[in-house]
């Protein structure tokens, strides 16, 4: 099995009871090849000391570890979270998330923010991901991010080999860090925002007991949206508004935002099948992008939002009007202005004339500030995002 541990720090000694000792200094880099194999519980180890304090990231690429047992990713073991629905494939035993809402671009294959969870006492944990061919649009963000017993480190992240040919399958064998000391452990991984992810399964030592991992909090929140929600153009899953709304309200978060989406009355159905406490929509500035009618945004946002309260008469419903745009943003086709477009959503939320469904402000969620912002004006950046996840949670507290 090929190793490579990337170390980061002046200087380092481990020696435990595995029986090695590894010292050097600055930035170095080791790669284990054949002919100086580690054992899984080596590595491991080594990794979780080095991890714990914030230095390294391992990972594992090419065969799953021989002399293991590897659990399918449809084991009822596995719990997969905060997504809309999972298809398992109990044939090959494989695992995948499906938005259901799908474009030509496949985002509805993206699982953004989706959880995988389990509960093990086992000695190593191997998990064997999928990045598909499914995902075939040219905006891609493929970071996601692993927590052990609850605990995060930005360190602990994982991503798309280097090499592969895009769009295409690509295997990625990821060795978890097992704490020291016997019991069980929880392990989630939280899949990226811009990239299709298939859980193929995990790889456990054969004495291994599994337990069902927490719920998930009560409250579910179904953020609707395009590109904004979807996630672009954050750094990574883990600063896309939706995450960052969700770790702080303490709600599992379904993310159906899907990058270059318009209004569309038949999505308000799609979105009513989903089951939640909590929904929000954020949509209008493709719209007002390639240039849709007033008219015709009109009935297609009445319709959206009539199908959704009728189908989830019970649930919260947040609609947020497209954020602000630099002026300097000025697309080709658009025909009106961004506003007129903001002002025929309040018009519509106020023709309902109910208290469970309210207009946020989008201009008001980020600063006027290009800084805050890509240079695609109309997505923010971590800052931006940041900002926008924290005036959320007080809309939403109110």
């Amino acid at each position: 099995m090929q190793s490579r541990l990337l170390i980061a720090k002046r200087e380092y000694l481990f020696e435990e009871e595995i029986g090695f000792k590894l010292t050097g200094s600055l930035i170095d880099c080791f790669d284990y090849m054949n002919s100086n194999t580690l054992h899984p519980m080596m590595v491991a180890g080594l990794v979780f000391w080095l991890s714990s304090a914030a230095l390294c990231v391992a990972v594992v690429r090419g065969a799953p570890t021989e002399g293991f047992v590897m659990v399918p990713g449809t084991s009822d073991h596995i719990a997969i979270t905060d997504c809309v629905r999972v298809i398992r494939d109990r044939d090959t035993g494989v695992a995948r998330v499906d938005r259901v809402l799908h474009n030509a671009r496949g985002y509805g294959w993206d699982a953004p923010g989706a959880r995988i969870r389990f509960r093990t006492d086992s000695a190593s944990v191997e998990v064997h991901l999928i990045f598909s061919a499914k995902h075939i649009g040219p905006a891609r963000n493929s970071v996601g991010f692993y927590r052990i017993d609850g605990q995060a480190n930005d360190g602990w992240r994982f991503t798309r080999p280097k090499g592969a040919t895009l769009p295409g399958d690509d295997t990625l064998n990821l060795v978890l860090p097992v704490p020291t000391g016997a019991g069980f452990h929880d392990y989630e991984l939280i899949l990226p925002y811009g990239d299709s992810v298939d859980l193929k399964g995990v790889t456990v030592v054969p004495t291994a007991r599994w337990e069902t991992p927490a719920a998930r909090p009560k409250t579910r929140w179904v953020a609707f949206g395009d590109s904004v929600t979807h996630g672009f153009t954050s750094s990574a899953v883990v600063h896309s508004y939706p995450f960052q709304v969700g770790e702080m309200m303490n709600w599992e978060v379904i993310n159906a935002g899907i990058g270059g989406r318009g209004c569309m009355a038949s999505d308000g159905a799609l979105l009513a099948e989903m089951n939640a406490d909590v929904f929000s929509i954020m949509i209008g500035v493709n719209n007002w992008q390639g240039g849709t009618g007033l008219d015709a945004f009109r009935a297609q946002m009445t319709g959206l939002v009539e199908r959704l309260m009728k189908g989830r008469p019970r649930a919260l419903i947040y609609v947020i009007t497209p954020l602000w745009v630099a002026p300097s943003w000025k697309p080709a086709t658009a025909t009106h202005s961004l506003e007129d477009y903001r002002i025929i959503i309040r018009e519509v939320v106020a023709w309902f004339a109910t208290e469970r469904l309210h207009v946020i402000e989008g201009p008001s969620l980020i600063d006027e500030d290009s800084a805050l912002f890509d240079k695609v004006s109309v997505h923010p950046n971590d800052a931006g995002f940041a900002q926008m996840a924290d005036r959320l949670v007080k809309t939403f507290n109110r």
